[in-house]
């Protein structure tokens, strides 16, 4: 069986229509999902850096740090594959409006309404989501 584990980070991407990106993946354990842009940190960067980085070469989009939603524990086994990640989600705002999907490792890029999400989301993008738009309503 493989092993994936890490730190990772993934993005809340919001637009001005009140819609998210999410994108779903052709790459093992998440073929099939709809989930955040986000990805491993690469040696020597930031949490911060890395998604930054994350969604310039998933989306094409260049974004700002807005703030953190959460840590979180992604783990289980799924096709063979024992995965524990660790997730920080951050709300970043999108420095454009066009997004280009990464062909190698992305199948689809949409925007969605949050009121009606795509199924399946991976793993703990849901509670991500809900976590976001908790802490949406409180700060009005």
């Amino acid at each position: 069986m493989k092993k994936y584990t890490g730190k990772t980070s993934t993005a809340i991407i919001p637009f001005p229509t009140g819609k998210i990106l999410l994108i779903k993946r052709n790459t093992l354990p998440f073929v099939g999902y709809w989930a955040l842009p986000g990805g491993r940190m690469d040696p020597g960067e930031t949490i911060e850096q890395t998604i930054v980085r994350e969604c310039k070469e998933e989306t094409g989009l260049d974004v700002e740090i807005v703030r953190k939603v959460g840590e979180y524990i992604e783990r289980g086994i799924k096709d063979d594959i024992d995965y524990e990640y660790y997730p920080t989600c951050f709300v970043v705002k999108p420095l454009g409006s066009e997004f280009k999907r990464q062909e190698s490792e992305i199948q689809e890029i949409q925007l969605f309404s949050l009121n009606v999400l795509p199924q399946p989301l991976a793993f703990e993008h849901d509670k991500m989501i809900a976590d976001y738009l908790a802490s949406e309503s409180q700060t009005r």
